[in-house]
Order: structure tokens, then C-alpha cells, then sequence
């Protein structure tokens, strides 16, 4: 029995085109395996943004009664509220003068950075992603064409594929999507490339996109087995082009991991939270087109006599009434009561079954609000009476069951200043990180003045001392001529020489 081709297939070094079809079948196999996940995603997408006629929805199910719309309001500022802010440091704090301001320049040029690109649109599209559907995936491209730059991006959920595996740390290769147009792919691969053959065609909403241009998907594919980076699109039966990495990246990859919710066990297919309580917020979007499809029938009704002058008169008091109320006339015979113009029909029982259903409702959304977490958010709102250790209490618990999603975030955030780093080091000269940072750096010339400048002091404090050193001496041959002129002491008598 011939084995399969497998990815690694690919990776020969040859003069000849490869051949794009293992890659491609690659590809194919990934997205296969995510795609009850892809099903998934669209069907929120489409709750979340109205598309009642495309979801099949009734007309008062749960966007009217929009739980999941507000509950995901709430979450998202607490999941993420600001802008990531880069910090560089050295590793076990280390202080050296040159290595502080060295990280303090890079620490500039990355706020720089991320500010240039929009990290703040960024990571609240990873944000809402990893909220509605479990996963945020984000991109790092570097371009020197006009000017030295980095740039991040997120990625939709269909743009973003990686080798099936059971943890992050065992994925082999991954893949972003670039939708081209033809005149895009013959700029970038060239006539001789086979762009012709790609599968150019219309893209709609299913692929979040809106104008008219037929684009093919080429994909651009980083494989840590070989050290790779191949591109290639469905139809053509080459690879439209291959090279070796061109970011340096200790990871290899140019994207972080991506932020995660809940997985399956043993893989890296998320499952949407929605999944968890989607069949508690179809029972509460049931009993609420039931509730006001109840509502809508009840009407004050009454009997009245027809015929003759008493009816007549009591419909034509009442002709003008809305449709809130309304009048039947029946036989006077058939009128069974004490005499009254009108009998009103009983509406005890429709009351009775509303409050039933808005009871059961209630305790649904009770439900629902555990499930999702929001009533631990609500729970730790404070009050400004309470004290300080319950406020904090408050806070700690709040916080809890939203924890791991923040701190998923934290991590791309970091991951994402980590890799914009790095190719800032390699990529970036001298002149642009000063640019950048705002920072003035001492220049070989610079150096050079300074050691003369240094020197030259060097000198003068020498021929000073020197000079010193001479005025001493002299002052001390003074001193000794002077001792050696003068005759010595008469001695007293008496006292014998010694």
C-alpha cells in the first residue's frame, strides 16, 4: 500500500517548482477539522448582529429580548479595558547604565509602535472573538518599503489555520490568508507564477466581506520543520513562491499564541461559551413569544344585547373604541345575568398563565446569568457605604470566573510586544529607533571628543600636579640652604659638649 504524502514532502530543496499539493491538502485537512467550529461561529455572528431572517428566528426571540447582546456587553470591559503598555527590562534586574537606557529605548519604540498600528483595535477584535467564539488570533508583519514599521493584525476565524494538534507547543506549521486580486498576486508572484489559475471569485458575507472583486485566498505558510515560509492558493498546482524566513523570531512564528477559552479536551478546536447555555436562551426566547403572544390576544370583551334600542345605543357609545376593547353583540336571549348592558368575559385566566411564564422566565434568566458568569460580576459591585475589606471581598470574587480570559489576553498582549520586539532589534537601524524613541544617543564622533576632551583634562590635572610637585620641591631647598647658612648655637658653660 503507497503512503501518503505527507507535509515534509515538500521541504526537498530543488531547482524545479514544487509541487503545491500536499501543502494545499494540508490546508484542506486543518480547516475540515475545525469545521463544526466555523458552523458554529456563524450561527453567533448572525445572533449577535440581528440577522433574524438568515438565523431563523422568530420575531421575539432573543435579540428582542437581547440577553446575550448585554451580558456581552458587560463582560467585554471587564475582560479588557485598556490598551496593552509595553515594559523592557533586563532579566533578573540587572543595573547597568547602558542596558537601562538601552531598554528604555526600545521600551519607547515599541509604545511607539504599537500605537502606530492600532494595538487598541486589535485587541478588542481578539477580545470579542475570544468572548463569542472562543479564539483570538493576531498577525505581525514587517514592511521597509516607505519607511521601517511593524504592523499587527487580526485575523477573521477562516483567515487563520495551523497544524491539528493537542497542545499549542506541538504545532508544526501555520497560515494566514491574504485575499488578492489578480493584479495583487501578478505584482507580488509574477506572470511566470501560474496566478491566472487561481480560484478568483466573489466573496460574500460569509467571509466578512462586502465588495464586488474577485479575490483567491493565498496562503501564506510558516513551517518549523524545514525553516520554510511557502505561499500558495487553490488551482495553481505550484508553489507560487518559498524563502526562508525573513523575521528572525526565537518562536519561529510570526503570530503569538493564540488567546484561548475553552478547548476540546486533548486539542486546539475551541468551543464557544454560547454552546453552554444556547438551549437556556431558547427557552427563555420560547416563554417570551410566548408571554407576548398572550399579551397580544388579550382584549377586554363583552356581550352585549343585539337588536332594538338598548343595543343599539351601547354599541354606537362604543364604535369608537380601539382594538383594546371589543364589543360582540349576541342574542339578548342568550344573555345570562342580572340585567347589565354589557357581560365582560373573564380574563383571570390569561393573567394567571402570563405570571406563570414570566415566573418560570425569570428563573431561566437566574440561570442563565450563573452560567455565564455575569452574576458573579454583579456581585462584586460595590457599594460606596460598604467597607473596604468588603469592597475588596467584592472585587476578588467578581473577577473569578472571567480570570482565565484575562489573563489569556495579558499573555497575547505580552507575546505580541515580545515578537514586535525582536523584529524591531534585527530590522530597525540606529537612526530610526533614535527617531523613534526620542532618544539621543552619543555618536562615534561624539566618543571621539569626549576622549580627547578627556585626555586634554588628563594633561592639564598632570602638568598641574607636576607643577605642584615642583613648588613643593623648590620650597623644601629653600628651607634646607637656609638650615645649612645659619652657625650653630653657643653652648652654656658648664655644661660639656656632646
Amino acid at each position: 500500500m503507497d503512503e501518503q504524502p505527507q507535509f515534509a514532502d515538500t521541504l526537498e530543496n530543488t531547482d524545479e517548482p514544487k509541487s503545491s499539493d500536499v501543502l494545499l491538502a494540508a490546508l484542506s485537512d486543518a480547516a475540515k477539522a475545525f469545521d463544526v467550529w466555523y458552523g458554529q461561529c456563524e450561527r453567533i455572528d448572525k445572533i449577535f448582529s440581528l440577522s433574524r431572517s438568515m438565523s431563523g428566528l422568530s420575531d421575539w426571540s432573543d435579540p428582542e429580548f437581547d440577553l446575550f447582546w448585554s451580558s456581552t456587553e458587560i463582560l467585554k470591559p471587564a475582560v479588557y479595558a485598556r490598551p496593552p503598555v509595553p515594559a523592557v527590562s533586563t532579566r533578573f534586574s540587572i543595573r547597568d547604565p547602558f542596558l537601562d537606557q538601552v531598554s528604555e529605548m526600545l521600551e519607547r519604540v515599541l509604545s511607539t509602535t504599537l500605537d502606530k498600528t492600532c494595538i487598541d483595535d486589535v485587541m478588542q477584535a481578539v477580545r470579542d472573538d475570544l468572548i463569542l467564539t472562543g479564539r483570538g488570533v493576531s498577525w505581525l508583519r514587517y514592511e521597509d518599503e516607505d519607511r521601517k514599521r511593524v504592523i499587527v493584525e487580526h485575523l477573521e476565524q477562516r483567515d487563520f489555520l495551523h497544524e491539528p494538534a493537542r497542545k499549542w507547543s506541538e504545532v508544526g506549521w501555520v497560515a494566514r490568508c491574504a485575499w488578492m486580486t489578480k493584479q495583487e498576486m501578478r505584482d507580488r508572484f509574477g506572470m511566470s507564477s501560474g496566478y491566472a489559475d487561481a480560484a478568483f471569485a466573489k466573496r460574500g458575507e460569509k467571509y466578512g466581506m462586502s465588495d464586488s472583486s474577485e479575490k483567491a485566498a493565498v496562503w501564506e505558510v510558516w513551517s518549523r520543520v524545514d525553516k520554510r515560509v511557502y505561499w500558495v492558493t487553490d488551482g495553481v498546482e505550484t508553489v507560487l513562491d518559498e524563502s526562508e524566513p525573513f523575521l528572525d523570531i526565537e518562536g519561529f512564528f510570526p503570530c503569538p499564541k493564540p488567546a484561548y477559552a475553552t478547548l476540546k479536551r486533548r486539542s486546539l478546536v475551541p468551543v464557544p461559551d454560547y454552546k453552554r447555555y444556547e438551549s437556556t436562551l431558547e427557552q427563555i426566547n420560547d416563554l417570551t413569544s410566548r408571554i407576548y403572544g398572550l399579551l397580544d390576544q388579550v382584549r377586554v370583551r363583552g356581550l352585549i344585547p343585539s337588536g332594538g334600542d338598548v343595543g343599539s345605543a351601547v354599541q354606537s357609545l362604543l364604535d369608537e373604541a380601539d382594538d383594546d376593547m371589543m364589543l360582540i353583540p349576541v342574542p339578548a336571549s342568550s344573555l345570562v345575568g342580572n340585567g347589565d348592558m354589557v357581560q365582560w368575559l373573564p380574563l383571570d385566566m390569561f393573567a394567571n398563565t402570563v405570571q406563570g411564564l414570566i415566573t418560570a422566565r425569570q428563573q431561566l434568566i437566574s440561570d442563565y446569568y450563573e452560567l455565564s458568569g455575569i452574576s458573579d460580576i454583579m456581585r462584586g459591585a460595590s457599594d460606596a457605604q460598604e467597607t473596604l475589606g468588603a469592597q475588596q471581598l467584592k472585587s476578588q470574587y467578581g473577577s473569578v470566573r472571567i480570570r482565565e480570559k484575562v489573563d489569556a489576553l495579558v499573555q497575547h498582549a505580552q507575546a505580541i510586544c515580545a515578537i514586535a520586539g525582536e523584529i524591531i532589534c534585527e530590522n530597525f537601524d540606529a537612526k530610526t529607533l533614535l527617531e523613534m524613541s526620542l532618544s539621543k544617543m552619543p555618536t562615534d564622533s561624539d566618543i571621539k571628543k569626549q576622549i580627547t576632551m578627556v585626555k586634554k583634562q588628563g594633561e592639564q590635572a598632570l602638568a598641574h600636579i607636576a607643577g605642584q610637585i615642583r613648588e613643593i620641591e623648590a620650597r623644601a631647598n629653600v628651607q634646607q640652604s637656609v638650615s645649612q647658612a645659619q652657625p650653630p648655637a653657643p653652648q652654656p658653660q658648664g655644661v660639656p659638649a656632646q
